[in-house]
């Protein structure tokens, strides 16, 4: 079985100055809207975090706190039921506080980036203490199925954070052990959206470099990721794509650099 190291091209006495290089130019060689495989691009992904030790140490056949089946998690409303009715949800009840987003439309979904907060640190997103480097770029969505289908939203990997450095830095797994510890009706998980229905998820961003400044936010939805086999055991998806590209000049980073709710 191919190991982290070898997934990576690295040899196991690599440092993590090698492995974060290799990653980088192996995310922008294989990535999928490059024309490269997405289960290789995953498999690159889950060699890295193991390596730099973000990957939950109890459970790493996870892919970032992703619901591998709704009934396993009866016993968590918030992950189980965390989509809305986007057409009842009143100003008062919405968690984003300001109307400064912006949003792009698809045969999919309607995706609304509420914020792209910017040195974030995590505790003061969740409740318990994070470890590693807890400064993060995040972004916060509202995404909303538009669609006659269910669609799975699949936020840490299928979300790339666009550099000036020219690099795509991908969603990390840091908080989902705390995934619980998120703000009221903000998810950090896999979910099944129904038509109709909408949901606010968190994506935090891998760590990168003090000097880069993120200039855009893609999504990526996958055709035929709706239903239980889009939260099942990430196998490639076969059908089209569409791609919700958030482009961040000056004003409307500055715009975007704040908490989307009420603390």
């Amino acid at each position: 079985m191919e190991s982290h190291y070898e997934a990576l091209g690295l040899p196991p006495t690599a440092d993590e100055r090698a492995v974060r290089r290799a990653y980088r130019t192996l995310l922008k060689e294989h990535h999928p809207d490059q024309g490269g495989s997405r289960k290789r691009f995953l498999r690159i992904k889950t060699a890295y975090e193991a390596i730099v030790g973000e990957q939950p140490p109890d459970d790493p056949e996870t892919d970032g706190g992703a619901i591998p089946h709704l009934h396993d998690a009866a016993s968590s409303p918030r992950q189980t039921t965390p989509t809305y009715d986007p057409d009842a949800c009143s100003a008062d009840e919405s968690p984003v506080d300001s109307h400064e987003t912006l949003t792009v439309g698809g045969q999919y979904l309607t995706l609304t980036l509420s914020a792209l907060v910017h040195d974030l640190s995590l505790a003061d997103l969740v409740d318990e203490h994070v470890p590693a480097a807890t400064d993060r770029t995040v972004a916060f969505f509202r995404v909303h199925n538009t669609s006659s289908q269910p669609r799975c939203w699949r936020g840490k990997a299928n979300t790339s954070f666009i550099g000036d450095d020219g690099f795509l830095y991908e969603g990390s797994s840091i908080v989902t052990p705390h995934a619980e510890q998120l703000p009221e009706r903000w998810c950090g998980t896999d979910v099944e959206i129904q038509p109709g229905r909408a949901l606010d998820a968190v994506v935090i961003a891998q760590e990168m470099p003090a000097d880069v400044t993120v200039e855009k936010v893609l999504y990526t939805q996958h055709a035929g990721e709706t239903g239980d086999d889009a939260l099942g055991d990430g196998d490639e998806t076969v059908g089209d794509t569409e791609r919700y590209l958030f482009e961040l000049r000056p004003l409307v980073r500055e715009r975007l650099d704040r908490l989307p709710f009420r603390t």
